[in-house]
């Protein structure tokens, strides 16, 4: 890829079981709304200051983190994992020591989709632009310092996939991105190899275009005190850095989610053949967010 541009777009998926609030519709009719994903995530990025959609007149945002492509979501009522919430970006090229905005953006679709329900977290996806990531250990650190303020009895399981093209030749880097991962948590934070599968996710994935002819490349199980979405966010920037630190610049795809539970109704399963998601994959993780 030397010598082309590098494609700066960032997607960020959210999934789980969403229960619309009762008097949402009633609300909306009061004062004549009409919110979607779209809008509400439009809103909330432009009150943090992350990004804006005005456009001319003086009213362009200076130091923003993403130019505004693309929001949506699936707000299906019938308990089953949804893709809740999405945002495509293009995330900012020219902000010095500013590392990819996974947080950011996980915080304004988190934002968005409480303001009109309840999400029973299960998964969250992100396609990470890699040559846009910068040096986040001292970041890290402090993330871990943070995440380690949990109840010492909490136990969550996570499972935590990245895929990527041939070119990346990623798949026989699995230990090294273990151990790379495993250093950036400060031991706040177990991983181990896991066999190849996904559980939580709702398809197809937010990034069709973006993710096509990648191929899932490792798994691995972590251990935390929680399952939250700052954790998922947490996890995904663990290794997003893990894979720059091994001068990785194509864009990856990295998955964090829950394991199954019994309760909840199981998703859509992957269509077959689906290189992104192996048979098997299917579940029915979740935890109130």
């Amino acid at each position: 890829m030397s010598g082309a541009r590098l494609d700066p777009t960032m997607i960020v998926g959210l999934h789980g079981v969403f229960d619309r609030y009762p008097w949402i519709d009633r609300a909306s009719s009061e004062y004549d709304l009409d919110e979607d994903a779209f809008s509400l995530v439009v809103k909330r990025a432009a009150a943090y200051g992350w990004s804006s959609t005005y456009v001319g007149g003086g009213w362009e945002l200076e130091g923003q983190r993403w130019g505004h492509n693309d929001a949506g979501g699936d707000w299906t009522q019938d308990g089953r994992v949804r893709q809740v919430a999405w945002l495509q970006a293009a995330a900012a090229e020219r902000l010095r020591g500013q590392r990819l905005p996974v947080l950011p953006a996980v915080t304004v679709l988190g934002d968005a989709v409480r303001r009109v329900g309840v999400l029973s977290l299960t998964g969250l996806h992100t396609l990470a632009p890699l040559h846009l990531a910068t040096d986040s250990r001292a970041d890290l650190v402090g993330a871990a310092d943070w995440f380690a303020l949990a109840d010492p009895d909490g136990v969550a399981e996570l499972t935590v996939t990245v895929s990527a093209r041939e070119t990346a030749a990623l798949a026989v880097r699995a230990s090294e991105i273990r151990q790379l991962a495993l250093e950036r948590t400060s031991g706040r934070m177990t991983v181990q190899a896991a066999p190849p599968g996904r559980a939580g996710l709702a398809l197809p994935l937010a990034g069709e275009v973006q993710t096509s002819g990648m191929r899932q490349a490792m798994t691995f199980r972590c251990g935390a005190r929680e399952w939250s979405l700052d954790v998922a966010a947490w996890a995904t920037e663990v290794f997003v850095d893990a894979l720059r630190a091994t001068g990785t610049t194509e864009p990856v795809l990295v998955t964090v989610s829950a394991p199954p539970r019994p309760d909840l109704p199981p998703r859509v399963t992957a269509p077959p053949g689906d290189p992104l998601f192996p048979a098997g994959s299917s579940g029915r993780p979740g935890t109130r967010m």
